[in-house]
């Protein structure tokens, strides 16, 4: 057996340092910068996905179902799956480049498909064109309760694109932090408005 070598000095110590700062700083590079521009030339025409999770009752009237949340749009894509077991979560997220009619033909299509709405999944979390409805795929912390009354809010058809998308951001940010350990939670105070 040979004896173990130690560097002298600590210099192992500080190699490893090092290489934390680095990943680290590395690591800070693949956050979302929030600087994202739907407007900007080569995001202008990107389709809008919409991931659909129904019921395994659905599954007979797929094309119906495709066919409506198609309907009249270019530029939308339906990606429809199924739920195993039971029904899927009552949730719906919808990214920050999506307009607004088509979110409301989606909302409107989870609520005859799903029987409601009662959870909305954070706007960061999500692609920026596509609209998640009976998510499985995003973690329950990033679901945000809400009122049938702020989802009428949302439905209203006299919304432009640039005020749904602020009031669906502001409905779907978190109201409290959840306290690690099963501690509880704490009330996230209101941001002021802009």
């Amino acid at each position: 057996m040979t004896p173990s070598r130690r560097c002298p000095n600590g210099a192992g110590l500080s190699a490893i340092l090092l290489a934390a700062v680095l990943s680290l700083i590395q690591a800070d590079s693949l956050w979302a910068d929030g600087g994202y521009d739907c407007q900007a030339e080569e995001n202008r025409g990107k389709p809008t996905t919409i991931e659909f999770v129904l019921s395994q009752k659905w599954r007979d009237q797929s094309n119906q179902i495709k066919h409506a949340l198609l309907a009249d749009s270019d530029g939308v894509k339906v990606r429809l799956r199924y739920y195993p077991l039971m029904d899927p979560p009552t949730n719906i997220g919808i990214g920050q480049c999506v307009p607004a009619d088509v979110a409301r033909r989606a909302i409107h299509e989870a609520m005859t498909h799903s029987g409601k709405i009662d959870r909305l999944i954070r706007q960061d979390i999500l692609p920026h064109h596509w609209i998640k409805i009976g998510s499985t795929d995003t973690a329950e912390l990033a679901w945000t309760p809400v009122s049938p009354e702020d989802l009428a809010r949302l439905t209203d058809p006299s919304l432009p694109t640039a005020q749904f998308q602020e009031l669906y951001r502001s409905l779907a940010a978190p109201k409290e932090r959840h306290l690690p350990f099963g501690m509880g939670s704490q009330t996230i105070p209101e941001a002021p408005p802009k």
